[in-house]
C-alpha cells in the first residue's frame, strides 16, 4: 500500500461511518465473558429481550485485552483509527443519537475527536447528527456541531469550514437546516454542509443552496451498486457540488428478521468501482462498526473469538482505498486468496427464532466465493464434502463460486500441477438443519490467506 501521507494529501477522502453503540469493548472486561458475548450474541442475553430473534447480533468486534485506568475508552478508540488509517481510511463520519453523546465531558463523540488527534492529526472526523434521534430538536443538533467545532480533529476544508453531515437529513426541512446554518454562522462557526439522504435521490435541488455537496446512504446490493455510478458526475454536472458514494459490504439486521442480497463480496467491489469509475470525491464506508446491520468493515469475529473469519471487507478495503485516492490501480504484489460464504443457507431451519428471516428485495444466492488477486496465471480450487471444484484463472483480481454445501472449505492456488498454497476456511458450513444452536445466521463471513502469510488484523 502507499504510504499514509499519500493517503491524506490526496484531494479524494475515504470516510468510515462510526456507530458508537458498538465500540469496541462496552464494559472494559474480559472479551469471552463481555457484554458482546453474554448479552448480545446470547439468545438469552439482556433479559430475553432478543429472544424471539435468537440474538441481538451475529457479529462483534475483535477481543481486546481488559484495559487500566480511566482511558480505556479513548485508547481503544486509538486503536480503531490505527487500524482504519492501515487501510487507507482518512477518517470517520460520527453518527451522534443524542446530544449528550457530544456535550457530556466523556461522550463519545468527544473521546473519538481526542482519539484521532493523538494517534494522526490528519486523520479527520465528521460530524454527524443523527436526525432519526434528534428530529426537529434545533439547539441539540447545534450543541453537537459545537462541540465537533472545538475540536483540531474535526474535518475542516481549506477555506476553514467545519464540514458536517446528517444521517437522514431530508427528515428536516431545507428551511429547518437553513436556520441552524445561520444560528451557527452567527457564532463565528461556518459550515460545508454535505447532507446524507436514505433515497436517492431525494430533492436535492431544495438543498443545493445551502449545501457544499450530498451524500446517498445506499443499498447493499449488486444492482443498487451499479446503478450509484452515474451518481457523482449528475450532482457535479448539475448541482456544481462535491458526492460522497457509499460503499456498502453487506445488510442483514437479525432484530428485524430482513437482509439485503450482497452477493458475498460483489456489491462491495462494485461499489468501489462505481466510486472510481463514478469520479466520486469522497467515499462513505457504510459502515465501520454497525454490527446491529452486520455492515461493518472492520475485522470482526463471533462467539468464538476467532480473529480469522472476518477480515475480508477490511483487507479489500485496503486495495480499493489505494486505488480510489492515488487514480492508479495497485499492482498485485503476492498471491493472496479471499472467502465469502454464509455460514449456513437462507433456506436452513432457524427453530431457535420466532419466525425465518427474509430477503428485502431480490432473490437470495448462496454460493461460496473464492475471490483471488493473483501475480500471474494458476489454478483456483475449492474442495467441499468430498468434491473440488477447479478454475483456470489469469492474472489479476478473480472472482470463482460454487454453491453453498455442508463442510469447511478448502481453498488452494496451484500452478504448473503443484500447491502453491492452500489453507482451510475459518467458519464451518451447516447444512439444512442450520447451526447446532438453531440460530439462523445469514451473515457473510469473509476471510483471506496469502502465499506470504496470513493477511489477518
Amino acid at each position: 500500500m502507499p504510504s499514509s501521507a499519500t493517503f491524506f494529501n490526496a484531494p479524494k477522502k475515504v470516510f468510515a461511518h462510526y456507530f458508537h453503540p458498538f465500540p469496541v469493548s462496552i464494559d472494559n472486561a474480559v472479551s469471552a465473558n463481555d457484554y458482546y458475548n453474554t448479552q448480545y450474541l446470547s439468545k438469552t442475553g439482556e433479559s430475553d429481550k432478543w429472544i424471539k430473534q435468537g440474538g441481538f447480533l451475529r457479529q462483534r468486534p475483535l477481543g481486546v485485552a481488559v484495559g487500566t485506568g480511566t482511558s480505556w475508552q479513548q485508547l481503544n478508540m486509538e486503536a480503531e483509527v490505527r487500524a482504519a488509517i492501515a487501510r487507507g481510511i482518512t477518517g470517520f463520519t460520527f453518527d451522534v443519537l443524542a446530544a449528550t453523546d457530544a456535550t457530556a465531558t466523556n461522550g463519545s463523540l468527544r473521546t473519538m475527536l481526542a482519539a484521532a488527534h493523538a494517534v494522526d492529526s490528519r486523520f479527520k472526523i465528521i460530524v454527524m447528527p443523527d436526525i432519526t434521534t434528534l428530529g426537529s430538536n434545533s439547539s441539540a443538533v447545534i450543541s453537537v456541531i459545537e462541540t465537533a467545532a472545538a475540536s483540531p480533529a474535526a474535518y475542516r476544508l481549506s477555506d476553514g469550514r467545519l464540514v458536517v453531515t446528517a444521517f437522514d437529513a431530508g427528515l428536516n426541512s431545507p428551511a429547518w437546516w437553513t436556520s441552524v446554518i445561520n444560528t451557527l454562522s452567527s457564532q463565528g462557526i461556518h459550515i460545508a454542509f454535505v447532507p446524507t439522504f436514505l433515497a436517492w435521490p431525494a430533492n436535492p435541488a431544495a438543498y443545493a443552496a445551502i449545501s457544499y455537496g450530498f451524500a446517498n446512504w445506499g443499498t447493499a446490493t449488486v444492482a443498487a451498486a451499479i446503478a450509484m455510478e452515474g451518481d457523482p458526475k449528475t450532482v457535479h454536472s448539475t448541482y456544481g457540488k462535491i458526492f460522497m458514494m457509499p460503499v456498502d459490504p453487506q445488510q442483514y439486521r437479525p432484530k428485524d428478521f430482513l437482509f439485503w442480497e450482497a452477493g458475498n463480496s460483489a456489491t462491495f467491489r462494485d461499489a468501489w468501482t462505481g466510486s472510481i469509475q463514478g469520479d466520486a470525491d469522497w467515499v462513505q464506508l457504510v459502515t465501520w462498526n454497525d454490527f446491529s446491520e452486520s455492515s461493518a468493515v472492520s475485522p470482526v469475529t463471533d462467539a468464538t473469538l476467532n480473529r480469522s473469519i472476518g477480515t475480508g471487507y477490511y483487507n479489500l478495503t485496503g486495495y480499493y482505498a489505494s486505488w480510489f485516492l492515488t487514480g492508479q490501480q495497485p499492482p498485485i504484489t503476492h498471491d493472496v486468496l479471499y472467502y465469502f460464504y454464509r455460514r449456513e443457507t437462507t433456506t436452513a431451519a432457524g427453530p431457535a427464532q420466532s419466525q425465518l428471516d427474509t430477503i428485502a428485495t431480490g432473490a437470495a444466492q448462496n454460493e461460496i466465493e473464492l475471490l483471488a488477486f493473483l501475480t500471474s496465471p494458476g489454478v483456483l480450487k475449492i474442495s467441499i464434502g468430498g468434491k473440488t471444484y477447479t478454475q483456470n484463472a489469469p492474472a489479476g483480481m478473480v472472482s470463482f463460486s460454487v454453491p453453498s454445501q455442508a463442510g469447511t472449505p478448502v481453498f488452494t492456488l496451484s500452478r504448473s500441477g503443484a500447491d502453491v498454497f492452500s489453507f482451510q476456511a475459518g467458519v464451518q458450513i451447516y447444512g439444512a438443519g442450520g447451526l447446532p444452536s438453531g440460530v439462523q445466521d445469514l451473515t457473510y463471513w469473509s476471510g483471506s490467506a496469502s502465499k506470504t502469510g496470513t493477511c489477518s488484523l
